[in-house]
């Protein structure tokens, strides 16, 4: 059963990421460089953001302030490093890219991984509730099927031939309607055991504060 949700949210834990210039034309030209620093830091983002910077920036003849920049960004992530944003950012599943300084990392961590925890075990539940969604389907459709196909063998003008070949694949569709209702079964007591992890993690973690 623990294969099968792991399954599932494997499926749904994927990630991306957008495209375009790190900064835009004003941005550069107004040279803010200790701003752009502490946004990168308090969103998480590592120090060499800057080198994306300055190719978005090089197409208009300017280079960025690091010294500025850096000012920024450790002020930034020094912030992001918090445990209650640790917790936060776990919570809706963004990344760590190992940005904390060593006196802040282990707190911050122990919050991530906590919100994390959260995120994965909500993220199950959805995978699973879909998967039923989507096989109930599959199996009402498999139904359909075996009636049209019953219906049909009883047609005058069948060829014996032809006869046969609606029971053959009659018989097929019922062995499909057998799988798919033991799928069925078998998601919806991973949906009650991943409900039931996931309201036993929230109770967990209601009395934890940061």
């Amino acid at each position: 059963m623990r294969i099968l949700i792991r399954g599932l949210l494997a499926a749904l834990l994927l990630s991306g990421s957008g495209g375009g210039a790190s900064v835009s034309e004003h941005q550069c030209i107004a040279g803010d460089w200790q701003t752009l620093g502490y946004r990168d830091g308090a969103n998480g983002q590592r120090s060499t953001a800057l080198l994306a910077h300055q190719n978005a920036c090089g197409e208009h003849g300017i280079v960025p302030d690091r010294h500025g920049y850096m000012l920024g960004w450790n002020d930034g992530v020094r912030e992001f490093c918090e445990p209650n944003n640790g917790f936060a950012v776990g919570e809706r599943g963004g990344a760590y890219y190992n940005v904390c300084p060593a006196e802040l990392r282990e707190p911050f961590l122990d919050a991530f991984h906590q919100g994390r925890s959260l995120y994965q075990a909500r993220s199950a539940l959805t995978a699973i509730d879909r998967a039923i969604v989507r096989t109930t389907g599959q199996l009402e459709a498999v139904k359909q099927e075996i009636v049209s196909s019953t219906a049909a063998q009883f047609s005058g003008t069948l060829l014996p031939a032809e006869r046969l070949e609606l029971l053959a694949r009659t018989k097929s569709l019922a062995e499909e309607q057998a799988r798919l209702e033991d799928e069925l079964v078998d998601l919806e007591i991973a949906y009650v055991d991943a409900e039931r992890e996931l309201n036993s993690l929230t109770a967990s973690l209601a009395a934890v504060t940061y």
